[in-house]
Order: C-alpha cells, then sequence, then structure tokens
C-alpha cells in the first residue's frame, strides 16, 4: 500500500530552477518549435503553438515566477503540455518552455519546503523539493491571465 504522506508530482527544469506539477496534469512533452507570437500580452507569453489540432499558448514559466534574466529560450527547449481544467477559461492547454526532461518526485514533509517570496499571478508557491528550487504554477489564474491578455478584446 502506498504511503497517504507522499505525493507523486513531476519537477520539470526551467530557467533558474523547476517547475512542480502532479503527473495527472502533464499532457504531452513536445519539441520546441517558435510559436507564432501574440500582437499583445506580457513578456512571458511567447505565443501560439499548434497541438494536436489546437492553438495553445505557450510560456516562459521562468520570466513569469521571477527565476529566469530574460526571455532567451535555451538551446533543446521543449514544451510541456498541461491541463488547467479550468472551467472559468478558455485556455484548456498551456505550453510552457522547459529545458531537458521532466523527472518523477515523490514529495514527503520532508523533502518539500514552501520558500518565502512573492508570487505573481499564475504562481501559487515557490518551494524547494530535495532543495532543489522550484515553482508551483496556479494553472486556473494562469488560464485566466492568459485569457485576458489575448483572448478578450
Amino acid at each position: 500500500m502506498s504511503d497517504p504522506s507522499q505525493i507523486r508530482a513531476l519537477l520539470a527544469p526551467i530557467p533558474g530552477g523547476g517547475v512542480l506539477l502532479p503527473g495527472s496534469m502533464i499532457a504531452e512533452v513536445v519539441a520546441y518549435a517558435d510559436p507564432e507570437p501574440f500582437t499583445r500580452g506580457p513578456e512571458w507569453l511567447l505565443g501560439e503553438l499548434r497541438w494536436n489540432g489546437w492553438q495553445i499558448p505557450v510560456v516562459h514559466f521562468g520570466l513569469l515566477a521571477g527565476t529566469a534574466n530574460d526571455d532567451t529560450v535555451p538551446a533543446g527547449a521543449r514544451v510541456l503540455v498541461v491541463k488547467t481544467l479550468s472551467m472559468a477559461a478558455s485556455v484548456l492547454h498551456i505550453g510552457i518552455v522547459i529545458e531537458g526532461l521532466p523527472k518523477l518526485k515523490n514529495l514527503t514533509p520532508a523533502n518539500l519546503v514552501e520558500v518565502e517570496g512573492e508570487t505573481p499571478e499564475g504562481v501559487f508557491s515557490h518551494v524547494s523539493v530535495d532543495e532543489v528550487a522550484a515553482t508551483i504554477p496556479d494553472l486556473d489564474a494562469l488560464a485566466l491571465s492568459i485569457e485576458k491578455a489575448v483572448y478578450t478584446r
């Protein structure tokens, strides 16, 4: 039987740390391709990418979370396609630029520590997992921010 105090999650590398998500939120990891830029929107919103017949917004999450210094996309980058499950937004999937492949992590109270810091809209929390800096996104807030920035008039 599994330990009820343990949660399985994926830690994906982003500039300046990692992004931590439940595995059930990950739809796919795809090769990075330059997204079609939006005509407006915040700097961290890179544009749209075609994925499985959908146009999905692509986010430079390190820039949004404050862990990256600029919007440079690292060589060999990939896009982590995540489900938002947001009922309030028309944004059902979001692409997050990552620097490699996600790794499975078993989270426990002993290896997951919340870190103080500013949490901009779209960020739920900054944490440390086995002493690696990571950010937990607020996917509902992020979907709403994207919808307001580029999909509403």
